[in-house]
């Protein structure tokens, strides 16, 4: 009993743990302050990322669990070191987007075979001979974390499903000239604790200790360990609708899963193909990356403020608006058979009749639909509708001249 609570306990030792957790913890309070300063209202808990972040993922984390067992998935001391490492450096400069596993684990596989790689021509350093090892070069072992990675970045699609299915996390930002616009910005991770196993070398740090829990299978002995294995993202919708761009990149990212697993396959039959998963995971994301930037492009008149109409950044669950499928990024261009152009000239037109309402909406072509819908005393006395608040634009536009 008391190996298997320090094989668990081991979990918690890891820097990226911590550093994950109380990040998304903060990203959390920060984005809800953001939607009251912004909108006046919240739209999801501040608990929503921590709460995705860690019971969903505890759930992942014990099916991947299985999965490596099952499969074998074997790494050294070496390899945890350095996929820290990476993993620290890539979520301090590049947020969620650098935690996904196209990056952390085909950079640490990756860049753990090139350091041993050098070692054969040039002697080791006290530096280089941390990561010295000879087991990441065992085809058998690069197949086992390519199986690894290519779950990865199914869960990685998993977790854009779920952005999908709330695709409502709007906020204002300023352009160029003080220009204000609004946008949609999805972060988040999974915390899986995955249970891998670690040889045992003779002379290794593990080999002598009395407290550290070790079990032999045949002639070699493992030590059992949980490890923090984060798979996060990052999508900023500038221009698009959100829930039609998430369920592209959804599907893009789910497509490169599937290459990486048929790319797995074959490396189990030729040897010489181990490193093309890892190879085509990291430069495939980077290509999904870069097309997504810029096809949002962000010069359009979607989610600015306009003359022609009250600008929708979007829609609060279970309100009036919501039933009526206003979309983000349309434009109500009248109200009760009168125009508005404002927030202001849209609540005057809402009481002149509070028990119906008809709106004529633009959509993205610009062409026109009247939506209508009976009114409670409990709906919101603006339809649950979010858009550019003149105050709002008033206050970051002075903060932009100062």
């Amino acid at each position: 009993m008391g190996n298997i609570t320090t094989s668990l306990l081991s979990y918690f030792i890891h820097p990226l743990l911590w550093i994950v957790l109380i990040t998304t913890v903060l990203v959390g309070i920060i984005r809800v302050r953001k939607e009251r300063q912004f909108f006046n209202t919240r739209l999801y808990p501040a608990t929503l990322e921590s709460t995705r972040l860690l019971l969903i993922g505890l759930v992942l984390g014990l099916i991947v669990s299985a999965m490596t067992w099952y499969t074998g998935v074997i790494v050294d001391v070496s390899w945890l070191l350095l996929f820290n490492i990476v993993s620290v450096v890539l979520f301090a400069t590049l947020g969620y987007r650098g935690l996904t596993a196209s990056y952390t684990l085909a950079l640490t596989t990756l860049g753990l075979i090139g350091i041993n790689l050098l070692l054969l021509i040039k002697p080791e350093d006290s530096i280089t001979a941390v990561f010295s090892t000879q087991l990441i070069m065992q085809p058998n072992i690069l197949i086992g974390l390519s199986i690894l990675l290519a779950v990865g970045l199914f869960i990685e699609g998993f977790l854009l499903y779920l952005f999908s299915r709330k695709p409502l996390q709007p906020e204002l930002i300023k352009i160029r000239r003080g220009t204000i616009k609004g946008q949609f910005k999805y972060r988040g991770a999974f915390l899986l604790p995955v249970f891998m196993l670690f040889p045992v070398a003779k002379d290794g740090f593990f080999s002598t200790s009395e407290w550290w829990p070790i079990f032999s299978v045949g002639k070699m002995e493992f030590l059992p360990l949980f490890v923090p294995l984060v798979i996060g993202t990052r999508v900023i919708v500038r221009s698009q609708l959100p829930k039609r761009l998430l369920k592209k990149r959804m599907f893009a990212i789910i497509a490169l899963a599937v290459i990486v697993t048929l790319l797995t396959i074959v490396t189990y039959f030729y040897n010489w193909f181990t490193l093309m998963p890892f190879v085509m995971a990291l430069l495939g994301h980077i290509a999904i990356d870069i097309y997504f930037w810029v096809v949002d492009e962000p010069d359009t008149e979607r989610y600015h403020q306009t003359s022609k109409g009250v600008c929708v950044i979007g829609t609060r669950e279970d309100t009036a608006s919501r039933k009526m499928g206003i979309l983000p990024g349309e434009l109500i261009t009248s109200c009760n058979g009168n125009p508005v152009k404002n927030r202001q000239e849209l609540y005057d037109a809402l009481n002149i009749n509070r028990a119906y309402v008809k709106l004529t909406v633009c959509d993205e072509f610009n062409e026109p639909r009247f939506v209508e819908t009976a009114l409670f005393e409990t709906d919101s006395f603006e339809l649950g509708l979010l858009f550019i608040e003149e105050s709002v634009v008033e206050e970051m536009k002075d903060s932009v001249e100062s």
